[in-house]
C-alpha cells in the first residue's frame, strides 16, 4: 500500500518533468544552429541546472545531440544542443559493412585502419594551410613546426567531418612536442560504440595518415615520418582524444 501511495505522489512530479522536457525539446527544434543551456533557460524561465538535466536526458534518448559553439575572441567553446535530424536507420547497413571487412575483429581493425590511411592520402592535399583567421601561412621548420602544421591540418579535416575538434594548448612544453585535440562529437558514434574495430580504427588510420602527409596545399611534397598520432576513443561518454607527437 505504501508503495502505491508513493507512486501516486510521484506521478505529478514525473508529469511536470515530462512537460518541462517537452518544452525544452520543442525550443531546441526551433533553432537551426546549436543553442546552449543558458539561452534555453532564459527563454523558458527555468534554472540552467534544470535545463541541463533535461538536455542530458534528451541526449540519452537520441533526439538531440551536443555540438560545440565557437565565437571570435578569448574563451573556451561552449556546448550547444541541436535536434538530431530525421534520417534513415543506417545501423543495419553499418553492421553489414562492418562484418564484410572480415570475419574477426582483428581483420576488420587492420582493414579499416588501412582504409583510413588511404583516405588520408586522398584528402590531405586538398586542405589549405591556414591560420585561425583563414590566412595562408608558410610551413613550419623542424619537428616542432611540423607537429604544429599537422595538428592544425588534422583539426581542420576533423572539423569538416563533424567531430567538433578543440585543439588544446599545453601550458608548458611536453615530451615529444605533443599536441592534443579534443573530439567532442563523433559523427558515427553508434557505429563506433558497437564496432570500434571498424569506426575507431578507420579514424585512427585517417589520423595517422594525415599526420604522415604534407600539411595541405602549399606544402613541400615530402612526408613527415618523425610524427606519430594516437587516438583515444571515448575517454568520456562524448569525448575522444587525438594526440600528435614527434618520434624519439
Amino acid at each position: 500500500m505504501g508503495r502505491r501511495n508513493d507512486d501516486k505522489n510521484e506521478r505529478p512530479h514525473r508529469e511536470g518533468r515530462n512537460r518541462q522536457r517537452q518544452r525544452v525539446l520543442e525550443l531546441v527544434r526551433e533553432y537551426d544552429d546549436p543553442i546552449d543551456a543558458g539561452e534555453l533557460a532564459a527563454h523558458l524561465g527555468l534554472h540552467t541546472t534544470t535545463v541541463r538535466f533535461h538536455l542530458d536526458a534528451l541526449c540519452g534518448e537520441g533526439v538531440i545531440e551536443r555540438s560545440r559553439i565557437t565565437r571570435a575572441g578569448v574563451g573556451r567553446p561552449r556546448t550547444g544542443y541541436r535536434t538530431v535530424r530525421e534520417r534513415l536507420d543506417y545501423r543495419i547497413l553499418a553492421e553489414i559493412l562492418a562484418l564484410e571487412l572480415g570475419d574477426t575483429a582483428e581483420k576488420r581493425r587492420r582493414r579499416a585502419q588501412a582504409a583510413g590511411r588511404r583516405w588520408a592520402q586522398r584528402i590531405a592535399g586538398e586542405v589549405p594551410r591556414e591560420d585561425a583567421a583563414g590566412h595562408l601561412v608558410p610551413g613550419g621548420i623542424g619537428p616542432r613546426g611540423a607537429v604544429e602544421d599537422q595538428s592544425a591540418m588534422i583539426a581542420r579535416v576533423f572539423d569538416r567531418m563533424g567531430f567538433g575538434p578543440e585543439p588544446i594548448m599545453a601550458d608548458k612544453p611536453t615530451a615529444g612536442n605533443q599536441h592534443t585535440i579534443r573530439l567532442h562529437s563523433c559523427p558515427v558514434r553508434d557505429l563506433a560504440r558497437h564496432h570500434p574495430e571498424v569506426a575507431c580504427a578507420l579514424h585512427l588510420g585517417l589520423l595517422q595518415g594525415l599526420a604522415a602527409e604534407p600539411a595541405g596545399k602549399g606544402s613541400p611534397a615530402v612526408s613527415v615520418p618523425w610524427i606519430q598520432a594516437e587516438l583515444e576513443p571515448f575517454v568520456e561518454s562524448e569525448l575522444c582524444l587525438a594526440k600528435v607527437t614527434t618520434r624519439g
